[in-house]
């Protein structure tokens, strides 16, 4: 059994187990509701991916908002794999990529035109001037030998979260609501040089079935253009409470790192009652190796393997996710 840590209405807020650990994603429940949540705050973790990258700013954001909706709905599945999201699109950035597995390894990149970028003019473009038209596809996979399982949702609305809450409303018919939050922040070194980093916090909520089931008339693969699932859980008195609450919920509330994801939880929901699960820790992870690498590539033709070659005659090929730099000597794959 799942041990939890309730924070009741008769606690005072002195005597909430805090828990000031950052990249976590923590599980809560409203008691006396059917609604469930998750609660991320991260720092590091989504810091050490932007830098592995020369992004600008407004690139860094959406890909701090897809990894952290990565983490809150992968952390939400009885994952054995690997859960990704991905967008494709006819944007400036044509292509998001977050991914999460089973033990809370984060990666991701984006693929952009960064001249596009720039001619946008604005460092807080909308989500359509960033992506273009395109979708979102929410992909769990199991591994060799098992099956996989996608659902796909057209890239709408003003926000990566607002496309989070349109997977679940077509394809699962859960009620939900998210926020993403992403801040830069700049610290000084002891030499006074200005060092940015980023900090990005989430927070979700979902109306659950009263029999702990899932309602899935449509698959969120298969379902025709511009088809919408018939909502089947009614929107009640519990549940429009829970969304009232969250969205009073401060942007700087879910940056702050001086503030435990407890203690917002009690602000938010004392009232009613909130049950804290045991948290689910992030970390940076890339999978990608020389024997990996050199694997992939034993797959290519002769003619494939030209455009990477350096001048020196080797085979260079970099990593998207971390920009690890690996090189082959062309011999390696004669006769491959």
């Amino acid at each position: 059994m799942d041990q939890t840590t309730p924070v009741s209405s008769d606690a005072p807020a002195a005597n909430v187990v805090v828990d000031a650990t950052d990249d976590v994603v923590l599980p809560f429940a409203i008691e006396g509701m059917s609604v469930r949540g998750r609660l991320a705050r991260t720092g590091p973790v989504i810091s050490d991916i932007l830098a592995r990258h020369d992004y600008p700013p407004a690139v860094s954001r959406l890909v701090a908002e897809t990894l952290l909706l990565a983490s809150m709905l992968g952390t939400a599945l009885k994952l054995e794999g690997r859960f990704t999201v991905q967008t494709s699109s006819d944007g400036p950035v044509d292509l998001l990529v977050a991914d999460m597995t089973k033990d809370g390894g984060l990666r991701g990149y984006a693929h952009f035109d960064a001249d596009a970028v720039a001619a946008l003019g604005t460092e807080t473009p909308t989500l359509e001037q960033l992506t273009g038209k395109g979708s979102m596809a929410l992909t769990i996979d199991q591994g060799p030998g098992r099956n996989s399982y996608q659902g796909v949702v057209p890239l709408e609305g003003d926000s990566i979260a607002a496309c989070g809450e349109d997977y679940f409303r077509r394809s699962e018919q859960l009620p939900t609501l998210i926020k993403l939050v992403v801040a830069q922040s700049f610290e000084r070194d002891a030499s006074g040089t200005a060092d940015g980093g980023w900090r990005a916090g989430g927070i979700m909520i979902q109306q659950m079935p009263e029999d702990g089931g899932f309602v899935r008339d449509l698959d969120p693969g298969d379902a025709p253009d511009g088809s919408v699932a018939t909502q089947d859980t009614a929107e009640d008195e519990n549940w429009n409470r829970a969304k009232i609450l969250m969205e009073t919920v401060e942007d700087h509330e879910l940056v702050d790192p001086a503030l435990a994801s407890e203690q917002l939880l009690y602000r938010l929901y004392h009232e009613d009652g909130v049950r804290a699960f045991p948290p689910h820790p992030l970390s940076f992870s890339c999978r990608c190796s020389q024997d990996y690498i050199k694997g992939v590539l034993e797959g290519f033709g002769s003619e494939e393997m030209a455009d990477m070659h350096t001048d020196d005659g080797r085979i260079e090929v970099r990593c998207e996710f971390c920009s690890s730099t690996y090189n082959f000597d062309p011999d390696e794959f004669k006769g491959s």
